[in-house]
């Protein structure tokens, strides 16, 4: 886990880490992270343009087959400002929108949805909207259910944008 300690030790601090867990198809990562490069935010945000989009990728192949929760346990230890993480695991290699799962880092074991059922602490998001996500909970804008509230309403349970 030596790339994770890694990460944790040179990314910027807007940068959102996604890890590749799934190393059966290149063209796909590099898919993956193209569309996690654009721009992020509504059509609305910083003069029709979005706002710029970094990561740093950890493409490993030490971490194929490794358990989330061993790679939630792992980067939560050795990066104490990083509030979420985003896998690339064989899901979001096959899929044609490459929805990433978003992991979140901190104790909370699992959010109360609005009926009180706990819906866990993940969810599947487009990488372009990645950034977003990983920025508003680093300046505590935003709480991580915000998003996991708008995947899980939407119909194929993905985060996409807020409508």
């Amino acid at each position: 886990m030596d790339s994770l300690a890694r990460a944790a030790a040179e990314r910027e601090e807007f940068d959102k880490v996604v890890v590749r867990t799934h190393f059966g198809d290149d063209q796909a990562w590099a898919a993956v992270l193209s569309a996690a490069a654009e721009s992020w935010g509504d059509d609305e945000d910083q003069e029709d343009e979005g706002f710029e989009s970094t990561t740093y990728p950890v493409d490993d192949p030490s971490l194929a087959g490794v358990p989330l929760d061993q790679l939630r346990d792992t980067l939560a230890s050795i990066d104490e400002y990083l509030s979420v993480v985003f896998i690339a695991d064989e899901e979001t290699m096959r899929a044609p929108h490459h929805a990433l799962l978003a992991v979140n880092l901190d104790d909370e074991p699992n959010f109360l949805d609005e009926e009180g059922s706990a819906f866990g602490r993940q969810f599947r998001i487009v990488p372009r909207q990645a950034s977003g996500v990983h920025v508003n909970l680093a300046l505590a804008n935003m709480d991580f259910t915000d998003w996991a509230q708008t995947a899980k309403a939407h119909p194929d349970g993905i985060f996409h944008d807020f409508d």
